[in-house]
């Protein structure tokens, strides 16, 4: 089943601790696993950003339907929430050998890859692995894509989803359109403007809890109810005058948009005037300005939607970007001169 699935209309509904280090971990889960061991216990990667570390919150809230087991690589942070009295391991997707470990008791899986072209290598080591270890479900956070795409970074998620689909887990995917919380980092306002590469096209927006609220309402109903569906998720339709409309009437600050095309865009990139996200690397940082030159060509029209997915799911209404913008108030003040 696909949730919101375009194209249709505009409606539709680590090393890992080895030795002593390892045994220590082994012992803590062990015992865990003995005090809640009829309840799935769901792997978060990526807990130390917003969008995992949200989904754990909201698992945390599901009365017993699911354990979230916080996931990092780096081993003050690990060890740290253990200390906390938190499910917690460390793994690196970029060593494989860190899985087994990592895996252990692990029942289901949400799976998000970092900003950066080695998702498809570290995808397929870690859903090998997630079989070996006897997991039952994974839940891939994706995007807003067609299967049919040439944005590299778009058929890098394609790709990963395909892998899966392939293995012998249980699966599904949930496709968010743009983070409405880019316009705190990539998409931040500059020198009091809100900067569009994209001419009038509009795109979908999304809020960072609508997307964990559904990811995590997923991983803790599990396969018997979400098995093999794909999830589509787009709240708001806007191009970047709308954007800076709706931040406009939210911060009671003009903000204006600077309206251009991919090519002025790579022209600010060469004159060193636009810069990557630390955390994104160069062949990913290539591909969302490929993106942006694709939605301007019209290329990704198909896009052009919003779904009914946190309605259909929650029960409840979406984050618009007008609640959203009141609520992050502060922050995107503190951008302007």
């Amino acid at each position: 089943m696909s949730t919101g699935s375009p194209p249709l209309d505009n409606t539709y509904n680590s090393d890992h601790y080895r030795n002593h280090e390892s045994n220590y971990f082994r012992d803590d889960l062990e015992e865990r696993q003995m005090q809640t061991s009829d309840t799935p216990r769901v792997l978060v990667l990526g807990a130390t950003g917003r969008t995992g570390a949200a989904v754990v919150r909201t698992l945390e809230e599901t009365s017993g339907q699911a354990i979230p087991v916080r996931a990092s690589r780096d081993r003050g942070t690990v060890e740290r929430w253990l200390e906390e009295g938190k499910e917690a391991v460390r793994i690196d997707l970029d060593d494989a050998d860190t899985f087994p470990a990592a895996l252990e008791g692990i029942d289901r899986i949400f799976l998000m890859a970092g900003y950066t072209s080695s998702m498809n290598h570290q995808a397929k080591t870690l859903v090998d692995a997630a079989e070996d270890a006897g997991v039952s479900f994974l839940v891939h956070l994706g995007v807003f894509s067609d299967g049919r795409s040439t944005d590299p970074h778009f058929t890098w998620h394609e790709l990963v989803e395909r892998y899966i689909a392939g293995s012998k887990l249980a699966w599904a995917n949930v496709h968010p359109h743009v983070f409405m919380e880019n316009l705190l980092t990539i998409n931040r306002l500059r020198d009091g403007q809100l900067v569009w590469p994209m001419g009038d096209k509009q795109v979908g927006w999304i809020a960072n809890d609508d997307i964990a609220a559904v990811a995590a309402k997923i991983l803790a109903e599990g396969p018997k109810t979400h098995a093999g569906n794909d999830y589509y998720l787009s709240t708001d339709l806007l191009n970047g005058a709308q954007v800076a409309e709706v931040l406009t009437a939210a911060l009671g600050r003009k903000i204006p948009a600077q309206v251009l095309t991919p090519n002025d865009l790579l022209r600010m990139i060469e004159a060193g005037l636009d810069v990557a996200p630390a955390n994104m690397d160069a062949a990913y940082a290539a591909s969302t300005l490929i993106w942006a030159r694709q939605t301007y060509e019209g290329r990704m029209d198909y896009s052009a939607v919003t779904t009914s997915t946190v309605q259909d799911l929650l029960g409840r209404e979406p984050i618009n970007l007008a609640s959203w913008a009141t609520a992050h108030r502060q922050e995107l003040l503190s951008q302007l001169p």
